[in-house]
Order: structure tokens, then sequence, then C-alpha cells
């Protein structure tokens, strides 16, 4: 089809459709799109797992916050940015546990940026970064790709959450088990 065709057809459709395609960014029709992604801020997830050593009153509190792509191709990625924040209440170093379950559908996740001071693994479908660097006001981001099955539709629902210590040689596989997993409101596969 010619461009102004192209056009006349979308306007059609959309208008069709309730102006559903009106209100969808241009990046979000494009597979995998790596210039300007459409992203949904989530509610901040605020982890309260224990301290060892620290009283209760004198508690850090971690918050995690994710942005993520809204929209998908079938067997495409989503790139979750994930920016987890010490909010304070304890003095000295804390670490940080970052941890992220993903659903059936899932083919693969990656880590694909991160700072030098978090190691991160993946097994299967689950992803935990161990934070060291972490102090009082503290601010890091991870940024994790998952790509996706062709087979899969629907909706994918990915779940994230941190856990915190002020053990440096914490059982990591321990205080993943504490963790508080969150649901994200999900990216819709197109």
């Amino acid at each position: 089809m010619s461009h102004p065709v192209t056009r006349l057809t979308a306007a059609a459709l959309a208008a069709a459709l309730g102006g559903a395609l009106l209100q969808t960014p241009a990046a979000a029709a494009v597979p995998a799109a790596r210039t300007g992604p459409a992203t949904a801020a989530v509610p901040a997830l605020t982890v309260a797992a224990g301290i060892s050593g620290v009283s209760s009153a004198a508690k850090p509190r971690f918050t995690a916050s994710v942005r993520y792509d809204k929209y998908v191709r079938r067997g495409g990625y989503v790139t979750y940015r994930v920016k987890v924040t010490n909010k304070g209440g304890y003095r000295g170093q804390a670490y940080a546990l970052l941890g992220g379950s993903f659903p059936s559908g899932t083919r693969r996740i990656k880590v694909v940026a991160k700072p030098r001071s978090i190691s991160c693994k993946t097994r299967g479908r689950t992803l935990n970064c161990w934070m060291t660097s972490l102090d009082n006001g503290d601010t890091t981001s991870v940024t994790v790709r998952a790509w996706l099955r062709p087979a899969k539709r629907g909706k994918y629902v990915p779940r994230f959450g941190v856990a915190y210590t002020a053990d440096r040689d914490a059982d990591r596989s321990r205080l993943f088990r504490t963790i508080r997993f969150k649901k994200l409101t999900g990216t819709r596969i197109l």
C-alpha cells in the first residue's frame, strides 16, 4: 500500500476500535523498539524483611519502583528498569537482595545494565541481584530484559520484591525465600 492509503486504513481501523490505537504510543506498535519505549510506572514496592541486629525502630525501608513496556509483540522482549532506594532509618551499610519471578512463557532472562557493585544471577525463570552499596538515601537501578516465547499470548505479569539485611555474608537463598513478591500490572502481548 502507498503511504496515504496506509494512513487512511489505520485511521479507519482506529475509529472502528473506538480510538484505542490513537492512544497507543508509536513506539509500542514496533516490536522491541529501542528508542522511547512506552513505559508504565508501578507503585513502589515497600518491603519489610528483617535486618539482623537492628531494633525495629531503626529498620531501614527499601522501596523498589519498576518501569517497563506496556505493549510487546509475540516473541519479543520486555525491558524492566528496577530502581531500589534505601529510604533510611539505618546508619551504616545495608545489603539488599532484589528478586524477580517470571511467568511461564519466558524464553530467557538477562540483566542488560547494572552497576559494578551489584552481582546478578538468573536461574530458569528467577532473578536475584545482590546489592552491596546502599547507604542511607542511596538509589541504584538494574535493567532486566525478558524474552517471550512466540506462543505466549494475553498478559505477561512478572513479580518483583526486595529483602535486606545488615549481614554482608547472609545466606542469599534463605533471604530470597523471605521476599514478599508483588505482581506488576503486566505487559499486553499484541
